[in-house]
């Protein structure tokens, strides 16, 4: 048997595996005792834990992300870029839904990293499961493709580590976080080809449509999970409301990417068709322009669009992601090809490897 399909049948198995765990030792899982004994072993581990949960933040996906797609494999970076989208919804919508408490809610001296929404399941370790187990099963059987499964599995494991060293997160909200992240890597690995054959005889219009469908559900759903009044959250007066608000943020924010990367993808697949291939100056050159169009986007549209009133706000948040995300994916390799920093492929080319 192939590693990959070993990879995927562990990462099937995930779910069973934290539901069984669930079952017999849900107590000790979200308790502060974990949190507690981990914090205990010293505050010199405070740095190296924040370096290493800096792999699950926004952040370090909006520099990772448009490197390897505008400069080392493009349909590689757009594979993450999407399923990045997939694990925000997917956890999002838990959360808004469960809306529990996390361990520095209790026991506030315990915070060393922020975090202002809702706790379970935990989306930096959703997130880097989803996208280092699709690497490791990209890279399963190549040359050295064992090196990478236990690099990238040593990240995953280390990411919900630290989430919980930094007192921002219980033990089930990682183990979840991971087991729900690697089932959506081997469920995208799985669908996506018939997917994207499906997608493809679509016409641009039905595209728009569906994209702004989509981001429409997104929030749509994420809101009605929030008005729903479960979870213990509710006991924690003061921070509920931030973490309620900071929710619905993370709702808006995921809609307008999802509209940006899915009418993005369609329109460089059908208009751009860029290649990364070229020298190296030209690659450095679209990674440092693209990057600080990007951040004046992501940053300065941040200090000019007011936050309240609330729906105005949220709507002006989405805007300025989707945005965000159009640069990446569309913008700026059309202007890249005009710049003469990139050359663009046939409709028929073969996918870059």
């Amino acid at each position: 048997m192939k590693r990959t399909s070993i990879l995927k049948s562990s990462a099937a198995a995930a779910l069973p595996l934290a539901l069984i765990v669930t079952l017999f030792a849900a107590g000790w899982l979200w308790s502060l005792s974990a949190v507690l004994g981990l914090q205990g072993l010293g505050g010199w581990l405070t740095v190296p834990m924040r370096i290493i949960t800096f792999l699950g933040d926004e952040q370090f996906y909006l520099i990772a992300i448009p490197l390897i797609y505008w400069c080392i494999h493009k349909e590689l970076g757009a594979d993450l870029a999407v399923l990045l989208m997939m694990s925000s919804f997917i956890n999002g919508a838990l959360k808004s839904f469960i809306k529990h408490n996390r361990p520095f809610w209790e026991e506030p001296r315990l915070k060393l990293d922020e975090a202002s929404s809702f706790s379970t399941p935990s989306g930096h370790s959703q997130t880097s499961a989803a996208l280092f187990g699709y690497l490791a099963w990209r890279q399963a059987n190549k040359r050295r493709g064992l090196l990478w499964i236990a690099v990238l599995a040593l990240l995953i494991f280390l990411v919900a580590l630290s989430r919980v060293y930094l007192g921002v997160h219980f033990p089930g909200d990682v183990l979840w976080g991971a087991a729900i992240g690697l089932l959506l890597a081997a469920l995208y690995s799985r669908f996506k080809p018939a997917l994207v054959q499906r997608l493809r005889q679509l016409s641009l219009g039905q595209h728009l449509v569906l994209a702004l469908a989509a981001a429409a559900l997104i929030f749509g759903l994420e809101a009605l999970m929030l008005g729903i009044p479960f979870g213990t959250g509710q006991f924690y007066r003061v921070l509920y409301p931030e973490a309620w608000r900071a929710t619905l943020d993370e709702a808006a924010t995921v809609a307008g990417l999802a509209f940006g990367l899915w009418f993005g993808l369609v329109l460089e697949s059908r208009y751009i068709r860029f290649s990364v291939a070229g020298r190296w100056w030209q690659r450095v050159l679209r990674y440092l322009i693209g990057l600080t169009g990007l951040a004046a986007i992501w940053f300065g549209l941040s200090l000019i669009f007011p936050k309240e009133p609330l729906a105005l706000g949220l709507a002006l948040r989405s805007v300025r992601y989707g945005l965000a995300m159009l640069w990446a994916i569309v913008l700026w390799p059309w202007l890249f090809l005009k710049l003469g920093l990139a050359a663009a492929t046939e409709p028929d080319a073969e996918r870059e490897r």
